[in-house]
């Protein structure tokens, strides 16, 4: 009897797995993944997502807000005198380097993909499973 499961096992099976049910999904629905967006389920997520291109412009903008203030508290620490704890200076640049791009690109990605659906005529469903593999 083999009970081998198909395909990657371990912590290397997560690589690109929401890249792969964007796939699987647009596929289903009939779009391209251009068309589909980013990932609409809610896997991994303790809460609902919100993924649609007003929900994703909302969080861009509260992002970009909440890093103005750090950058502003980044300039009064570096301007003012004391100790600055530099730790928490560089850890707190490096998300806001990364977090506010990452959120306007999910924004443009959805925003975009409306659309297309839009110009095409397609209709969006959100997904009816968890994952496409039935071990997960």
């Amino acid at each position: 009897m083999d009970n081998s499961v198909s395909g990657p096992t371990g912590p290397r099976s997560r690589n690109g797995y929401y890249r792969q049910q964007v796939e699987v999904e647009a596929e289903r629905q009939g779009l391209t993944p251009e068309e589909y967006g980013v990932y609409k389920g809610s896997t991994g997520s303790a809460i609902r997502p919100i993924n649609s291109a007003g929900g994703l412009l909302f969080l861009a903008i509260l992002i970009s807000v909440f890093s103005a203030v750090v950058c502003g508290a980044a300039i009064i620490l570096l301007t003012g005198e004391g100790v600055t704890n530099w730790v928490q200076f560089v850890v707190g640049c490096a998300i806001v380097i990364v977090l506010v791009p990452a959120s306007w690109a999910y924004h443009f990605k959805e925003r975009k993909a409306a659309r297309l659906r839009k110009a095409a005529g397609k209709t969006l469903e959100p997904p009816t499973r968890r994952s496409s593999r039935p071990d997960w």
